[in-house]
């Protein structure tokens, strides 16, 4: 080994180990950076030849820096985000009328078993004028009570949609960044560059994460590293190109908010296109405040199926809101809906009044029923009926997707950890780093003083 091998030794070591040290930098103070990866150093050895041979001790270069980065971690961790931030968006959405219904202050048992105790009153003795106004004001109560559930449900659409639009305008910025780094990407990758920049693929990834927990579906990476977000089968980012994730329906009637992606913008040549999203089109934390958004009723339904017990209480809602009986109503919901409507009456008459008090007589009359189906005791069972199947399918919905959340949210924590134990920067490890190097720093600086000092000998020595 000559001098000149030694002292090449000695600075590409040097080098090395400033390169080393100053990317330990970089990653602990990338650690407390969301979305953060952890650097490494690309070496090579050098390869310098000496007349026609390797020469010994010839060093190594640094050729850059690359991402500590697993694809199928990432995809598997935005894939996990959607299902997770579905079913816990759900599962909060309902949290407030699933404390309501176990309060059990708020309980229907008692106004429905009073309203019929009045009603029972009424039908013997058919002309008491007290048991009339009893009656009415035990249906009154009753009403009342359901007019709760109805508000609570109200709340949970409403505040489901407000939600909706503002998940909506986050996707669409999310879209729009992601548009412009695949065009960077594209730019960068062509005639010969080096790449995008490693914090440029970062904020991807964590685009793409958040992407995922908003909207699941269909995203990820192509093979050239541009990102990619599908929503219902419509290319919401592909390439350098985002389109725009519209709500074409929002206001608090019975229908569902409608979903459609517009392509183009005003302005343009070509007129923009408006594609409608079928309703289950999305998942994730938009796809579960589009579902309650629509109707938490929907959520209540075991395996998806309409279920026959939660009617009553449906109508019992209806009357205490002052909707007309639907047609062919019992006589039960009838009297019900036209005491309703007669509470939400500005100034009702007294033709209102006399049409109020035949109903509930109609209704008296049929209490002393002894057929099975019509009577008191039948009418009484239904609403009751009605009442525990909303509590129950309540309950099993909540906790069905609490649940799902929790299993789900174990696994998006395993792969979490995964990920981060390959990709994140761990400070042990990066304080022995910074040893290692600044040892090395040290050991080529000797080296490098030793050759130098060698070279002065050597000097002195021929100057004689």
């Amino acid at each position: 080994m000559n001098a000149n091998s030694i002292a090449n030794t000695a600075l590409s070591a040097l080098q090395n180990a400033q390169a080393g040290m100053n990317l330990t930098s970089q990653n602990v103070n990338g650690q407390a950076v969301a979305g953060y990866t952890r650097r490494k150093l690309d070496i090579a050895t050098e390869q310098v030849m000496g007349n026609g041979v390797p020469l010994l001790g010839s060093g190594v270069s640094v050729n850059g820096f690359s991402r500590e980065w697993s694809a199928l971690l990432q995809q598997q961790r935005v894939t996990q985000a959607g299902t997770t931030a579905f079913n816990g968006t759900v599962a909060d959405g309902l949290a407030s009328l699933d404390r309501q219904a176990a309060d059990a202050t708020l309980s229907l048992d008692k106004p429905v078993n009073d309203f019929f105790t009045s009603l029972a009153t009424l039908a013997r003795k058919p002309n008491d004028a007290a048991a009339l106004v009893a009656l009415r004001t035990q249906g009154g109560v009753l009403l009342n009570a359901a007019q709760q559930y109805q508000d609570g449900i109200s709340a949970v659409q409403r505040n489901a949609r407000g939600a909706l639009s503002t998940s909506v305008e986050q996707l669409n910025n999310i879209a729009s960044e992601l548009a412009v780094i695949n065009r960077d990407i594209v730019t960068s990758q062509g005639s010969g560059g080096s790449g995008p920049a490693p914090a440029e693929l970062d904020r991807r990834d964590a685009l793409l994460l958040q992407a995922g927990s908003l909207v699941g579906g269909d995203l990820g990476l192509n093979a050239d590293g541009q990102a990619y977000v599908f929503v219902g089968g419509q290319p919401l980012v592909n390439g350098g190109t985002a389109a725009t994730l519209k709500i074409t329906q929002q206001d608090l009637s019975d229908k569902a908010p409608a979903l459609s992606m517009q392509f183009g913008a005003p302005g343009q040549a070509t007129p923009p296109v408006s594609v409608a999203l079928a309703s289950d089109a999305l998942a994730g934390t938009m796809g579960g405040q589009l579902k309650l958004a629509s109707d938490p009723f929907l959520v209540l339904q075991p395996n998806g199926r309409p279920d026959p017990n939660l009617a009553s209480m449906t109508d019992l809602m209806s009357a205490a809101a002052g909707q007309p009986a639907k047609p062919g109503a019992s006589l039960l919901m009838t009297a019900l809906s036209a005491l309703g409507s007669f509470r939400a009456m500005k100034a009702p008459t007294d033709a209102d009044r006399v049409a109020l008090d035949k109903s509930l007589q109609a209704l008296a009359a049929q209490a002393n029923s002894t057929d099975a189906h019509t009577g008191a005791g039948a009418m009484q069972s239904t609403l009751l009926g009605g009442w525990r199947a909303f509590v129950g399918n309540l309950g099993s919905a909540v906790n069905e997707h609490k649940s799902a959340q929790a299993a789900s949210a174990a696994v998006e924590t395993r792969l979490n950890a995964d990920f981060q134990s390959q990709s994140g920067v761990n400070l042990d490890e990066e304080a022995a780093n910074l040893m290692r190097y600044q040892q090395s720093y040290a050991a080529a600086s000797k080296l490098l003083q030793a050759n130098g000092t060698l070279l002065d000998q050597l000097l002195a020595v021929v100057g004689r």
